[in-house]
């Protein structure tokens, strides 16, 4: 696949998954990045006055959550023009906001431009992840800050959403869609598994992998958020089940009606039914004292999301 195929796939999936979010779980999610900070003991006082950019901005909820924090100059980008709109509307009554339609291997801003560069879930799925850091690297001030997350390439969730892939793709966006709405699945549960099942690129990284990376873009300080920084599906083993669960109900759905493609739904069902069977395993091994709820998470979330903030050195 081109690199401008890809883009336009990308950009069309994810410009319509914000958009569902009514006001409260939308600003939910802004509120989630301060407690994310909080969590891991960084100083929100850093964004006073800061030049900022969010590459992949997706709704704008992180834009607009380093605005609130102070930021002087708050930017977002990201592929999906309906996205891109959706995210000024949200920000409306903000003026140290601005969105517009890019992507983030043509970051369309000047070298050395921003304090720190917010780029959450995107990397991975781009068509050349050397360009992005370069490109993420190069508008970042010497000293400035860059946090990624991107997928880790451990844990039971990851295989199973990829052998489910070729699933979705048989059975169709739209049909899953309605099968999420039929089965009543939240928006902030269908925004992740529509992003997990249609996205073009998926690729995963293991620690080594990324830290070599940034070193090799001069990033001095490279921190590596630990454990108590996950605040979703991957905070527990129950919360890891949880969310499997809602897309286990979704083929359920597909399962239960009639026509040709039940029985694909009911295929589904029955890989992320296996999954779930054995996240419950591990959650009885731990609470009969047979294995701890950290060894067992090694095994079933291994890595978790990579989120890390480092620092490019100073001239």
């Amino acid at each position: 696949m081109s690199r401008d195929v890809l883009e336009k796939e990308t950009g069309q999936l994810f410009e319509k998954l914000w958009a569902p979010y009514d006001d409260k779980p939308f600003d939910e999610s802004v509120q989630l990045f301060r407690r994310r900070l909080d969590i891991i003991g960084f100083d929100t006082a850093f964004f006073q006055g800061k030049a900022v950019l969010d590459a992949g901005c997706g709704g704008g909820r992180n834009t607009i959550a380093m605005a609130r924090l102070g930021a002087a100059d708050a930017q977002g980008i990201d592929l999906g023009g309906e996205g891109v709109q959706n995210a000024r509307e949200r920000a409306q009554g903000l003026d140290n906001v601005h969105f517009q339609q890019a992507s983030i291997l043509d970051i369309p801003f000047e070298d050395e431009r921003f304090d720190l560069v917010w780029c959450a879930g995107v990397m991975m799925i781009t068509d050349d992840e050397d360009r992005a850091l370069n490109e993420l690297t190069r508008v970042l001030k010497p000293g400035g800050l860059l946090y990624l997350l991107v997928y880790a390439d451990e844990g039971m969730r990851w295989p199973l959403i990829n052998t489910l892939r070729p699933i979705a793709e048989r059975l169709g966006h739209a049909e899953v869609k309605a099968a999420m709405d039929g089965c009543a699945m939240p928006a902030n549960k269908q925004r992740t598994f529509l992003d997990d099942l249609f996205c073009p690129k998926l690729d995963f990284y293991n620690w080594d992998r990324l830290r070599r990376m940034l070193e090799k873009r001069g990033y001095d300080q490279i921190d590596r958020w630990g454990d108590e920084a996950r605040l979703d599906h991957e905070h527990s083993l129950k919360d890891y089940r949880e969310d499997l669960e809602h897309l286990e109900a979704m083929f359920a759905h597909g399962a239960g009606a009639d026509g040709e493609l039940a029985g694909l739904y009911a295929q589904g069902q029955v890989l992320t039914q296996g999954v779930i069977d054995t996240i419950r395993w591990f959650e009885t091994e731990v609470a009969e004292g047979r294995t701890t709820e950290p060894e067992a998470m090694a095994t079933v979330i291994g890595q978790g999301h990579q989120r890390v903030l480092s620092r490019k050195a100073a001239a």
